[in-house]
């Protein structure tokens, strides 16, 4: 699909066919009210003041909630919309005004750091799609560039809530109206006047409107009795190691449960990743095997998909 062609399904339909991920299952075909995703638009451009003069930039497939929503703010405000086939060297052909609003996914940050000196003026970048990793994160940080990272998901009609990337790690702001609570340890999303959806996000909820997550239940690991949250142990491990990495389990006759790491490296790199391991994790922490890979299986907006068959 191009924006093209979501322009016309956008201004022919009441509900607009959208498609989940597919990195934690198989891919779902979800049919959002356009209403909805008007409403969603609206708190977005409240919070960045978008207006009939800005410029909005996607880098990013309108075929995902992410790029179809770049679209339906464009037609709440009646502002520009440019896009570029996507790509991880993007903007390499930008010419034009200044960008209110640029919107990429992890990887094609990286480009953009590299490159600060040839980017155009932006004044928000919104980064979505995946995982930021530690290392990405500092680079954000420490650039000085008005980045935010999104929660949200494909049934909720994009992001819900946003934290700034600095330094220190902030909370995610729920945005407008909407507001959260913790259901049996994990987040649950009120989005008034539409709905409620329990996630499958742990969460640490800070008051109705501020929260953190630190991983998803259905990755819980139990290994020799231990309760093992992967993500934790990956957010740990990101700070040193700068190659795509995961962590998951194996059925295991002792553990129950047997920790493995999925490395995109060379093997080479095997005695580095276990001393690192025996310095930053608990030993129940600490993966009894690597497994290398020349590269791992992402979804097409770069989310890694965790399931892993030997």
């Amino acid at each position: 699909m191009t924006y093209d062609d979501l322009a016309k399904e956008w201004d022919s339909n009441e509900y607009i066919c959208c498609h989940t991920s597919g990195s934690t299952g198989t891919p779902k075909e979800i049919w959002l009210p356009k209403e909805q995703m008007i409403n969603s638009a609206r708190r977005t451009v409240d919070f960045f003041g978008i207006n009939e003069d800005s410029v909005l930039y996607s880098c990013i497939s309108p075929d995902f909630i992410g790029g179809k929503m770049m679209l339906a703010r464009q037609r709440l405000t009646g502002c520009k919309l440019k896009w570029e086939k996507p790509s991880n060297r993007p903007l390499n052909e930008y010419q034009g005004k200044d960008i209110t609003l640029l919107s990429v996914v992890p990887s094609q940050m990286i480009h953009i750091l590299d490159n600060l000196q040839q980017m155009p003026e932006i004044r928000n970048i919104l980064v979505g799609g995946s995982a930021i990793p530690a290392t990405l994160r500092k680079r954000i940080a420490e650039s000085g560039v008005n980045t935010y990272e999104s929660y949200g998901m494909t049934e909720t009609a994009s992001h819900i809530a946003l934290r700034k990337i600095e330094t220190e790690i902030q909370p995610f702001q729920t945005l407008g109206d909407i507001w959260v609570e913790n259901c049996d340890g994990a987040l649950k999303i009120n989005i008034p006047k539409w709905q409620s959806l329990i996630t499958n996000d742990i969460a640490d909820i800070l008051s109705p409107h501020l929260f953190n997550i630190s991983g998803r239940l259905d990755n819980i690991i139990i290994s020799g009795g231990k309760k093992i949250n992967p993500e934790q142990v990956e957010e740990k491990m990101s700070e040193i190691l700068t190659f795509p990495f995961f962590i998951t389990s194996v059925p295991d006759d002792k553990w129950g449960q047997r920790l493995v790491m999925i490395a995109e490296t060379n093997p080479l790199e095997k005695e580095n990743i276990m001393r690192q391991c025996e310095r930053l994790l608990e030993s129940y922490e600490r993966p009894k095997e690597i497994i290398f890979k020349d590269r791992l299986i992402r979804t097409p907006n770069g989310k890694l998909i965790r399931n892993f068959k030997s």
